[in-house]
């Protein structure tokens, strides 16, 4: 019985880390460049053996008590297919065609987004809201007039033609290290490199989230965490009955 309680307990946790995970997906399907994040679970014995490579003999397939079947969530993964590409008409909305990354400079250093629905901040620096500065081929790009235009390679020019400054996109060979900051950047300690991509003016890439998924998913972890809660219960009755009817005998 404590199996089957211990298993149903870590089944009600790990499906309301994924709610949280559905939930917060949910919450940016408008958000501009978001990822989608997604949970991947699995039982405590795979776990402790993915942990310590403990593959020797009698390992895999050994028992591991009553913990060994309890569902723990491994991590969450970021899926970063692009989504569809909106124009939008809008001098400062800026979508990446292909591969890479905008840098962002903020105040706890650079971090990377696919989110190119920028503004320009009181001193006249391209940025994104709440995150930082868009960096340039020579740093933050500081932007003399809004009446400019923008070649497919990223060149702002005014309108003489003069240029202004150059967006920039940079890829990374693994994006195994990005780490999430907010809801659209990343931080990552891996070397990034510029890449030859083009810019789309007037464009935005929207949330890569699917919400006919997303619900589906939502309502199977509602089920499965209701269903655990009523075989609890059942438990729970079980067990007051064997203490006080057991007791009395």
């Amino acid at each position: 019985m404590f199996q089957g309680m211990y298993t149903l307990s870590s089944s009600m946790i790990t499906q309301n880390r994924q709610m949280d995970v559905i939930s917060n997906n949910l919450a940016n399907v408008s958000t501009p460049g978001y990822k989608s994040d997604s949970l991947v679970s699995g039982t405590f014995k795979d776990e402790l053996l993915l942990r310590t490579s403990n593959n020797m003999s009698g390992a895999i397939g050994g028992s591991l008590g009553t913990l060994s079947l309890a569902t723990i969530p491994y991590r969450t993964y970021t899926d970063f297919s692009g989504g569809s590409i909106d124009e939008t008409d809008k001098n400062l909305d800026f979508a990446i065609q292909g591969d890479g990354f905008f840098k962002i400079r903020g105040q706890n250093g650079d971090v990377y987004t696919r989110n190119g629905s920028f503004i320009i901040d009181n001193d006249g620096y391209l940025s994104l809201q709440g995150v930082g500065r868009v960096v340039g081929d020579n740093g933050p790009i500081h932007l003399t007039t809004d009446n400019f235009n923008v070649k497919s390679d990223g060149t702002i020019t005014d309108k003489n033609g003069k240029e202004i400054a150059k967006l920039s996109v940079f890829t990374f060979d693994n994006l195994d290290t990005f780490t999430k900051v907010g809801e659209n950047a990343f931080s990552t300690t891996a070397q990034s490199k510029k890449a030859d991509t083009n810019i789309l003016w007037k464009y935005v890439e929207t949330s890569n989230v699917d919400p006919t998924t997303e619900m589906t998913n939502m309502l199977a972890s509602q089920r499965e965490i209701q269903s655990a809660a009523q075989v609890l219960k059942m438990y729970d009755e079980l067990m007051g009955k064997a203490t006080t009817e057991i007791g009395r005998v």
